[in-house]
């Protein structure tokens, strides 16, 4: 019985990898099925080479430090003043159900769209990118933050103030912990959006990071290293999923018994 218990998360945890082994052998065998030319869709030999060279000429380190820390600029900015404001305006039941359709509004323009005026706002390089990405995570976290505030039940708000909590402690002792679940959802949700403005603002507006990298291989017709480009993005991604927000979640709804495992 015991072993059974061990072999199932160990199976589960392994069988996600098995999509991208068969997408790989379907993408490796596929020049031998279909007949076309090898720069449409370079195979993984190519691909290979491709990444052996960004490595060894280091423009892979230097366009991913620029891509992560336009990331972690625009991150900290766009998220700190969505939690804020999202907290500030869900206070207030009236306030929040007021601003909720403008809310829902800008949201759905944020990002990409907002490419336009960043430049002409910010002219081409980090401060366009970094605003793309601030706007994206700011707007997708604002709303979760401000949702997550409405569901905690009137009937606790009663209970922290009949003990005496008021300000800061209400804050600290409720609102932070009961939305946590609704605002780490909506962290995870915002950076992945950011991550995507990341890129699009990279390739638009950008004068580095994988975005730019991508957009220059279009340019110059490597499709190698649009590809590698396109594989990176996503690879980076489910790292930081993996070690940033699922272990903020571990250690902190889960651990709590806020969310079942």
């Amino acid at each position: 019985m015991k072993q059974s218990r061990i072999r199932l998360p160990m199976a589960g945890r392994w069988i996600g990898v098995l999509p991208f082994v068969v997408v790989g052998i379907v993408w490796a065998a596929l020049p031998s099925l279909i007949e076309y030319p090898s720069y449409k869709l370079p195979g993984p030999g190519q691909v290979a080479t491709r990444l052996q060279s960004v490595l060894s000429d280091g423009s892979l380190a230097s366009n991913l430090l620029a891509s992560l820390q336009r990331l972690g600029a625009g991150f900290v900015i766009g998220a700190a003043l969505a939690l804020v404001l999202g907290i500030a305006i869900a206070m207030n039941r009236h306030v929040a159900e007021t601003l909720k359709p403008v809310l829902t509004f800008l949201q759905s323009i944020a990002g990409i769209a907002w490419v336009p005026l960043a430049i002409i706002w910010f002219g081409i390089g980090d401060g366009a990118v970094i605003f793309i990405i601030a706007n994206t995570i700011f707007f997708s976290l604002l709303l979760n933050a401000v949702v997550g505030v409405q569901q905690i039940p009137t009937v606790l708000h009663r209970a922290v103030k009949s003990h005496g909590a008021q300000g800061v402690q209400v804050l600290l002792s409720l609102i932070l912990p009961g939305a946590l679940v609704q605002i780490t959802l909506g962290m995870r949700t915002a950076l992945a959006y950011g991550w995507r403005a990341l890129v699009a603002g990279e390739m638009i507006s950008g004068t580095s990071g994988l975005g730019y990298m991508t957009m220059e291989g279009v340019q110059l017709f490597q499709t190698d290293t649009v590809i590698l480009g396109m594989i990176l993005i996503g690879v980076i991604w489910l790292l930081m999923d993996r070690f940033i927000f699922r272990v903020l979640e571990l250690k902190t709804v889960v651990r709590w018994g806020m969310i079942k495992q």
